[in-house]
Order: structure tokens, then C-alpha cells, then sequence
């Protein structure tokens, strides 16, 4: 098998004269490409981070490998989980190396990505050489500029599938043009995708069903299968176990677990709640796609009172098709048929991508639609490679200018990635962890909590209740930190899908609950006789406190008097609303709603509790 197409071959002769300054180039665009990721791996390592929400879970899922090894990748709201488990296996093996703590977690997501970016860098050298590379290097390094280093190593799973994206289609289109070792290559990206977030499996579909596609049609020039029968053997048990190893475990539990494909199946089939639809997601392409305002060059989107994000308008669209059909009927007309078919993948991933839109229920936050970032600088990158491709192919194009356009294209690439790499990386220093202010608090409750189950030899398993939280963030990095301590963690058994079915209380009985109580409540736990005291964190000091509780009842009589009882509920259990819910209100008084929201922004109090099961 040729290592290159005939067109790329040609290509390179014409824009190389010496074959390893070439590669070293190459190799600095790799390392360049890498470079934010890796550093914000690196720094990750020194963080004092405790997880809460939905990255304790994370945490505590990957620790379960190798011993309770879970079948179904994170949890979903509606009930079932994303479909397999290879983003906790994928990280598990990084997350021990680098020292078994959840701050390795953040680094083994940022070397992922590393290795993501830094890969497809790899592929589009194999399939334009230093031109190609250059450029997926430049828009690689725009789109980690504007994730910054705190999605670069941010494990959840609308953000760990970002990158993985780019490798993928960069993978389909590699074994489309020949390279047969790219397909288990690709179905091992694909099915990491897929499985940590389902909402990705119409775009990974519909680019490998088209990659499959292109290369049936090329299949007199650049056969499916090697020649060869050893090799032939070879290449299909190499492909078919690394399909088997990705889709065995969801097998499994279909048939022998859960069934949770069913129930993903059940939700997408006969859900009662309404999807977005297509003018919807066709308005969220014409946000992303435009170079003007683009998500993924850094510009800020437009954000409803919801918090979902807003759609442009549909006749943003018209200039980047346009553009996008000159540059696919120029690669045509110039017979740069690689070029071509890099960019009717792009565009069947954009396709895909509204199609993926418009299923989605509920308010269109950004990260469940984060792809868009990808998939439009993938569609930009396509077209610029088209036009280049076609200039270099192109028999009107004078020799010379053929020649010194590489170097032309070349310089400014590297100058640029450069620079916006180095910008990323020296900014991870100073990036945030995921829910940082949570971190600082459980760094104060969790040494006090840990020691007081220590010091009691005869609890085991405990349970963790959350009083008076409207998400229980906080509850999931108690629940992390207890596992990671060694003890058993109980729950619910209509939450074992969320934390492991091997936890429901079903299967194994608490010794100990551990109460994490918030906001007014946890002046109330404080007095009750059968719970132990173990840490409270207030952000007032007593005499504080007290004058706050005076206009905090004070102010839920006037929201009462007025009829909006949920805004005096959230007074008492940390929601939010009440400054913007009561303007107008007849009765409120505004200067009272100002006070009292000035204290609730500075935190609610939070109080660890502990009480013994006698059994």
C-alpha cells in the first residue's frame, strides 16, 4: 500500500526540496499542536482540587476499574446512561500512573487531548505534508485557544469529546484515501465519542458511513482489502477486535445487565419531550458557522434569560455555502479529488451535526452542543485546504508561484500557532479547576468528616443525603472523597445507574449517613440529639448570621404577602431568582431584596453531619 495518494506524492515533491527538514517541521507542527493540552496537564498535577458534582462521579467511576469495572459510560439526565464505558477506561490507566487522585483525572484528560490534537496534526501530514499540517495545526490551536486550559483538561463529557472529534474525521478521510490502518483507528475515536456522549452519534455515523462510501468508489484504484490473503487476514482480525473490545461491555449489558441501548432506544423513540427541530438547529449552524462572531474563534454567544444559547440568523449562511461550493467545485474542476473528498466529509459532518441539533430537548445550553465549535473549524479547514490543493494543481498556475506558495502559507502558520499555543499554555497556570469555589470548601469539610469514619471501626458503608440542595453538588464530592477513602458508599437504588449498580442499597446496607445539609437547615440540624456535628462552613460570623436571619424572615413575609411563595422557598434552600423574580412586586422592598442578596452571594452555609445505624 502507497503511503500517499498519487495527487498528495505530487503535492510534496512540489513543496519540499529536502525530505528531513520536512519531517522535522512536521514533527515541531505535532509538538506545537500539543503543546497547550500538555501543558495543561502538566499544571493540573499541582492543583488542590477536591471534585464535586458531576467530576466526583467521574472520579469515583474510574477508580471502579479493575475491580468493579463499569459496562455504561456517565449518566444521563433523563435516566439511562451514555451507551459505553471507554471514557473511564480510556482515563483509568493515566489517572493511576499519574497518582491516583483526582487532580490526575484533569491531567489524563489533558493528555488525551493532547494526543488528540497533536494526532490529527500527524494525519494531515500524511495527507498534504507540511501545507496541510500547517494549517490543521493553526486551527487547532485557535480552537484550544478559545477552550482554554480549563476544557483542555475538563473530563466531562460534553468537553473530553471536543478534540477526539477532529482525529476522528481526520482518521475517516486518511482510510477513505487508502490508509487501511486508520479504520480501527477511526472506530476506536468513534466509539470513545459515542459512548461518552450519545448526542454524537448521528455526526460520527453519518462521517464514517461516508468515508465507507468514498472508498467503495475508489475502490478500482485503492482496493478495501489488501491483496495479499495473510495481510487481508491480518487487517480484518485487527479491525474486528477493536470494534469487539470498544462494543463487547455495551453488549453485555443489553443482554445480561441493565439493557440500557433499550432504554436510550425508548427515550428517543417515544419520548414525550418535544425536540428542538430543524430551524432550531439550522439556526445554531448559522452561529457557529460564519467567521464573524464564531464560536470557536473565541466570540462570545448570545444567551436567552434561560441561559440557552441564542440561533443566528439564517441568511448567515448563505456566504459561507457559497463559499464552501467554490472551493468543492474548484478541487473538482482541478481534479484534487483527496481535497474534494476531505471536504464532503466536512460537510456531511456539518449535516450530521444539524440533524444531532435538532434532537435535543430542553433549553439549548452550549455544552450540550459544543461540537459546533469542531465541526465549523473542521468545515473552514476543509475549504482553505480545497482552494490551496486546487491552486497547486492547477495547470495555470505559474510554476514559480507554485513553488513559493507553500513557503508563503507556511511561515505565517507556524508564527501563528506559535503564538497561540504559547498563549494557552502559559495561562494554565492561573485556570481554574471545574467547580472551584465547591473545592475550597470541601477542602476545609472533608479531613474532619474522613477522620471522624475513621475513628469508628465498625462503619463501612455509608450513605450520603443532601438536605436542602437544589442539585447536591456538594453531596457527590462527599460521595468521592468517602470512596476514595476506601469506605463503601451506599445509594439509592433508583440511582444505581448514576453511581453504580454495585452501590444500590439493595445490594449492600449503610452503616452511617452522612447528612450534608445547607442554607437555613443547618441551624436546625445543629439541635437535633441523634446526629454528630462535623464541620459547618459559614461565610458570616454569628452576630452576622443573626442580623441576616432577621431580614431574611422579614423579606419571605413581604414575598408571601405577595404571592410568590416559591421565592421565599428559595430563600431557605440556596435557589436562586429572588432579586429578579421580586422587582415590581407590591410590598417588596427593594433595598431589603439588595441586602439580602449581598449576603446570599457570599455563600450559603453548609453544615456535615454524621449519624451511626445500629443494626
Amino acid at each position: 500500500m502507497e503511503p500517499t495518494s498519487p495527487l498528495t506524492r505530487g503535492l510534496a515533491d512540489r513543496i519540499t526540496t529536502s525530505r528531513w527538514p520536512a519531517r522535522l517541521l512536521g514533527v515541531a507542527l505535532i509538538l506545537i499542536a500539543a503543546w497547550p493540552a500538555v501543558a495543561s496537564g502538566l499544571s493540573a498535577l499541582h492543583l488542590d482540587w477536591h471534585p464535586s458534582g458531576d467530576w466526583g462521579l467521574l472520579a469515583m467511576r474510574i477508580e471502579d476499574v479493575g475491580h468493579a469495572t463499569p459496562l455504561l459510560g456517565p449518566y444521563s439526565r433523563f435516566g439511562w446512561n451514555h451507551p459505553g464505558p471507554l471514557l473511564y477506561w480510556v482515563l483509568a490507566v493515566p489517572y493511576h500512573l499519574l497518582g491516583w487522585s483526582a487532580r490526575s483525572m484533569l491531567a489524563a484528560t489533558a493528555f488525551l487531548n493532547a494526543a488528540a490534537a497533536g494526532g490529527s496534526v500527524a494525519l494531515a501530514w500524511r495527507r498534504g505534508r507540511l501545507p496541510l499540517a500547517a494549517l490543521t495545526t493553526v486551527a487547532l490551536c485557535v480552537l484550544m485557544h478559545t477552550m482554554g486550559p480549563e476544557l483542555l483538561r475538563d473530563p466531562w463529557n460534553p468537553y473530553i469529546t471536543v478534540l477526539p472529534v477532529a482525529l476522528f474525521v481526520m482518521a475517516c478521510w486518511s482510510a477513505a484515501e487508502g490508509d487501511r490502518w486508520c479504520w480501527p483507528l477511526a472506530i476506536a475515536v468513534g466509539s470513545f465519542i459515542v459512548q461518552s456522549h450519545i448526542g454524537y452519534a448521528v455526526i460520527i455515523a453519518g462521517v464514517a458511513g461516508t468515508a465507507l462510501l468514498l472508498a467503495v468508489r475508489s475502490r478500482a484504484s485503492l482496493p478495501l482489502l489488501p491483496t495479499d490473503q495473510r495481510a487481508r487476514r491480518w487487517f480484518v482480525a485487527s479491525t474486528s477486535l477493536v470494534a469487539a473490545i470498544c462494543w463487547l461491555p455495551v453488549l453485555l449489558d443489553q443482554f445480561l445487565g441493565t439493557g440500557n441501548l433499550s432504554a436510550i432506544a425508548s427515550y428517543f423513540l417515544t419520548s414525550d419531550d418535544r425536540p428542538a427541530g430543524f430551524h432550531d438547529a439550522i439556526a445554531q449552524a448559522a452561529a457557529n458557522l460564519p467567521l464573524r462572531d464564531a464560536g470557536w474563534l473565541g466570540a462570545l454567544p448570545e444567551v436567552g434569560a434561560d441561559g440557552a444559547v441564542e440561533g443566528g440568523a439564517l441568511a448567515a449562511l448563505l456566504l459561507p455555502i457559497v463559499i464552501y461550493g467554490a472551493a468543492l467545485a474548484a478541487s473538482i474542476t482541478s481534479r484534487a479529488r483527496s481535497a474534494a473528498r476531505f471536504q464532503i466529509l466536512c460537510g456531511i459532518a456539518i449535516i450530521s451535526g444539524v440533524i444531532a441539533t435538532s434532537r435535543i430537548t430542553g433549553p439549548m445550553f452550549g455544552y450540550l452542543i459544543r461540537w459546533w465549535w469542531v465541526l465549523a473549524c473542521l468545515w473552514w479547514l476543509s475549504i482553505a485546504w480545497s482552494l490551496i490543493s486546487s491552486s497547486l494543481v492547477w495547470s495555470r498556475t505559474p510554476a514559480r508561484l507554485a513553488r513559493v506558495l507553500p513557503v508563503l502559507l507556511l511561515v505565517p502558520c507556524v508564527v501563528i500557532s506559535f503564538r497561540s499555543a504559547r498563549t494557552t499554555a502559559r495561562a494554565a497556570d492561573h485556570a481554574p479547576p471545574p467547580e472551584a469555589s465547591n473545592s475550597l470548601l470541601l477542602h476545609d469539610l472533608l479531613p474532619p468528616l474522613i477522620g471522624a469514619l475513621g475513628s469508628l471501626p465498625d462503619v463501612h458503608a455509608v450513605r450520603v443525603e443532601t438536605i436542602n440542595s437544589t442539585w447536591g453538588t456538594m453531596a457527590d464530592g462527599v460521595r468521592y472523597a468517602i470512596t476514595h477513602a476506601g469506605d463503601e458508599l451506599v445509594v439509592d437504588p433508583h440511582y444505581g445507574f448514576k453511581f453504580g449498580e454495585q452501590r444500590s442499597a439493595d445490594r449492600v446496607d449503610a452503616d452511617a449517613v452522612v447528612w450534608v445539609v445547607h442554607a437555613d437547615a443547618v441551624r436546625l440540624w445543629e439541635q437535633l440529639p441523634n446526629v454528630r456535628t462535623i464541620a459547618i462552613w459559614d461565610p458570616l460570623d454569628p452576630e452576622q448570621r443573626a442580623a441576616y436571619i432577621i431580614d431574611e424572615t422579614l423579606l419571605q413575609q413581604q414575598l408571601r404577602a405577595a404571592g410568590r411563595e416559591d421565592l421565599a422557598t428559595a430563600l431557605t434552600n440556596g435557589g436562586g431568582g429572588v432579586d429578579t423574580g421580586s422587582v415590581g412586586l407590591d410590598g417588596v422592598d427593594p433595598e431589603l431584596v439588595r441586602r439580602v442578596e449581598a449576603v446570599r452571594r457570599r455563600g450559603d452555609p453548609i453544615g456535615i453531619f454524621l449519624s451511626v445505624i445500629d443494626h
